[in-house]
């Protein structure tokens, strides 16, 4: 409701009761019914608009130096423009990151290692399988069972020649023949790493023997461990077949799970330097200061063999090519005094409980090859 009543006084006081006071004039106010006193009196709200206009009469003018804008060259010119003196770099290389280059060529260097061992270990686990089946093979296919059963049922021992390079395939052969002579350098690399024993009962003699276990022991002599491992799972089962064929009862039957292998190696210059110390000065160089050896079984006593199951004996002897009589070495048997020389390739299988055999003294000579000569020794144990 608009009141019609202009009121001088008002001219003195800052509000009145329905109007507002402005420089020019007065005009009236429209009260709402629902118009408290607090909204009466309440400041207007300014809008975005008016609140940007009024920060910027409060900012300070700014002036801009036109001189530098005018000391610019034209756009156009700005890539042709040499480089100030500040800023100005002579025949400065391109970085380059060192240390990725370097993290690069060892990841290279650490790669190509693993590759190498990778194929390496694949290499030596094929030629692992490969020895494991040369000997199974020479066993089933190429030993004479029969002819051994009947002979150790007989004579109590078997003498067979060419074990593992006689053979008509040519590839077999040249196999064969190769891992004679990595057993026979596993054998020397041995005694090089001091992992071979004096045998003291022979003190003089120039002989020193280890066992083959495999296991953390493997990589000693790898053609070795593979040699008794399979000779130990495939001759014993044969022999017990063929000993039920000839009805060979007395002949005890053989474990294929377990067997005891050792190595006997001889070196002549451990012999000879022993030899000055123990012998007389002009027997210091001749081979004759050797005693006799006595005959004896692997089991000791022919009566003291209940506990030791050691059953049939096997030795591979891995002497050179050049290894003869004259050289040395080799068993005599008791029972007819044959003499089995200890020729490269040979096999001899005798009785270990009952046939009585001397190991004759090793020789060789200041030759090439013939300085040493060793031995594989499989002792197959009671099934």
């Amino acid at each position: 409701m608009m009141i019609p009543t202009l009121l001088l006084a008002a001219c003195t006081a800052t509000n009145v009761e329905g109007f507002t006071l402005s420089p020019v004039s007065l005009r009236p106010v429209v009260i709402s019914p629902e118009a408290t006193t607090t909204s009466l009196y309440a400041k207007r709200k300014l809008s975005m608009k008016e609140r940007r206009k009024q920060r910027a009469k409060k900012l300070p003018s700014a002036t801009v130096d036109r001189g530098i804008l005018n000391d610019l060259p034209a756009a156009d010119k700005w890539e042709k423009t040499e480089a100030s003196v500040g800023s100005k770099r002579e025949d400065i290389p391109v970085p380059t990151n060192k240390v990725a280059e370097e993290d690069n060529a060892i990841t290279d260097e650490e790669t190509e290692e693993t590759i190498a061992k990778a194929s390496s270990l694949v290499q030596a686990q094929r030629k692992s399988v490969d020895c494991l089946t040369h000997v199974r093979k020479r066993v089933e296919e190429s030993f004479p069972i029969n002819e051994a059963a009947k002979s150790l049922a007989e004579k109590g021992y078997f003498v067979y020649d060419g074990f593992l390079s006689k053979s008509l395939d040519d590839e077999d052969a040249v196999f064969g023949d190769a891992m004679l002579s990595e057993m026979l350098s596993e054998s020397s690399s041995m005694l090089e790493n001091d992992q071979m024993q004096r045998d003291i009962s022979r003190i003089a003699d120039g002989e020193f023997v280890a066992p083959i276990v495999g296991g953390e022991n493997y990589a000693l002599c790898p053609r070795l461990t593979e040699y008794v491992v399979s000779m130990t799972r495939h001759l014993p089962p044969l022999l017990n077949k063929e000993y039920d064929v000839i009805g060979a009862g007395d002949l005890p039957k053989l474990d294929s799970a377990a067997s005891m292998g050792s190595l006997r190696l001889y070196d002549r210059k451990t012999k000879l330097g022993t030899a000055s110390f123990l012998a007389n000065p002009e027997d210091a160089d001749s081979d004759g200061s050797v005693s006799e050896r006595p005959f004896g079984v692997v089991c000791g006593d022919y009566d003291g063999t209940e506990n030791d199951t050691r059953r049939l004996t096997s030795i591979l002897y891995l002497s050179s090519k050049q290894w003869d009589s004259t050289n040395g070495g080799g068993l005599t048997m008791e029972t007819d005094g044959q003499k089995v020389e200890a020729i490269r390739d040979r096999i001899v299988l005798f009785r270990s409980d009952t046939c009585a055999y001397r190991q004759e003294p090793w020789v060789g000579s200041d030759d090439s090859g013939l300085d040493q000569a060793s031995c594989a020794i499989v002792h197959f144990i009671q099934g």
